[in-house]
């Protein structure tokens, strides 16, 4: 099997207004809980009205030494799709973003990784546009 390409992208995050050092990826799953708001008798069906909106971040790093964010803490998240702002990401509310857990790992070659768990509250700006390269 022959050994992936690098394209030179490379993919950053931001908490609190620091770069994640070594970031390989990053994933966001974004929710929006509904409510059911019709009224009986109505001819129509069902009808939903959207509530409480957040979501989940995961940020994977490659970290030799100390972790740098700890449980509990709270910031801004921005994730970007590349090292260039310009380039499109996503980014929480201030405070929007709470690390729930740090996952440490070690791959077969020694390389430590650390897995970043966030939960997201409130409004999350997203400035990726489908189809961008």
């Amino acid at each position: 099997m022959a050994e992936a390409v690098y394209h030179g992208k490379a993919s950053n995050a931001f908490f609190a207004g620091s770069a994640i050092a070594n970031c390989v990826g990053w994933s966001i799953n974004l929710s929006a809980d509904v409510a059911d708001s019709s009224v009986m008798g109505t001819a129509v069906g069902k009808t939903a009205e959207a509530g409480f909106l957040s979501g989940t971040a995961q940020v994977t790093c490659h970290l030799p030494g100390d972790r740098a964010i700890t449980e509990g803490s709270k910031g801004v998240l921005e994730l970007l799709r590349t090292a260039l702002n310009a380039d499109g990401g996503y980014a929480s509310d201030t405070d929007g973003a709470i690390c729930t857990g740090v996952e440490p790992g070690v791959d077969k070659d020694g390389i430590e990784s650390l897995t970043y768990n966030f939960q997201l509250t409130g409004e999350v700006s997203n400035t990726v546009t489908e189809g961008g390269a």
